[in-house]
């Protein structure tokens, strides 16, 4: 975590480092935000066909962002044992869909730290936009899935898909042209598989997008690769950016 408090940005630059599974770390305007950080074994500690493939590249505790963003309650994406183990919860802000928030103060996170954020609304504060994005949830337990468009005050943005089903009415939904779009491609329990991710990101047209969800589950797995194909043929190749585990992508 140090080493990304310390890169160096310019004023019209955002880096973004990649946690694995859908959590990421995105500093950009003087601010930096964390959205679904999964840094524990939660969803394999009752399910061992879903344990972690690799040891969590930061430790929850060393974890230090101005805004955290969780898109949905699923283990992977609000993982009780990391939120639990930061230690600015009492300063941090907190951004959730209305179901997925009421988890949090049994963590420890002040209800006054938190902002209830569904699809449609949009929250500000100084140096950053947060608006909520429509997402078809992947399962009955999670209907209020909500998908988060970011735009930092120097204009940089990111669009984080979380989980969601591919329809016609997310798309239409989607945001037009973000920087940086952020796209499950597992194709299972309902995300999108590597072709549909490619025309999902076809019609959002970002500036470029990173698949996840792939890499950190046996059981739950895709070769990124397959979506690289996939968005040559959708005229996206250049677009694609395939992210290396806690290495920065700078971009401005």
């Amino acid at each position: 975590m140090k080493t990304i408090l310390a890169q160096e940005l310019l004023p019209e630059e955002a880096a973004l480092w990649w946690l694995g599974q859908a959590g990421y770390v995105i500093r950009s305007a003087g601010l930096t935000i964390a959205i679904d950080p999964y840094l524990s074994d939660a969803a394999g500690r009752g399910s061992p066909e879903f344990s972690r493939q690799y040891p969590p590249p930061v430790a929850a505790e060393e974890l230090e962002a101005d805004i955290y963003i969780i898109t949905h309650d699923h283990l992977d994406h609000l993982d009780p044992e990391t939120i639990a183990s930061l230690r600015n919860k009492g300063s941090a802000r907190f951004v959730a869909p209305r179901l997925a928030a009421r988890k949090l103060p049994a963590l420890g996170v002040p209800a006054e730290q938190t902002i209830v954020l569904n699809a449609g609304e949009t929250w500000r504060t100084e140096g950053v936009e947060i608006t909520g994005v429509f997402a078809l949830p992947t399962g009955a337990d999670v209907l209020d899935t909500t998908g988060y468009i970011v735009t930092f005050g120097n204009g940089r943005s990111v669009y984080h898909t979380s989980d969601t089903q591919f329809h016609p009415l997310v798309l239409a939904a989607a945001p037009h042209a973000p920087d940086l779009m952020l796209v499950p491609i597992n194709g299972k329990w309902n995300n999108p598989g590597p072709e549909q991710a490619a025309e999902f990101a076809k019609a959002v047209r970002p500036r470029f997008v990173m698949p996840n969800h792939y890499d950190m589950m046996a059981l739950n797995a895709e070769n990124p690769a397959v979506f690289k194909w996939c968005c040559e043929q959708q005229g996206l190749g250049s677009n694609c950016v395939i992210a290396e585990r806690m290495q920065s992508f700078i971009w401005s």
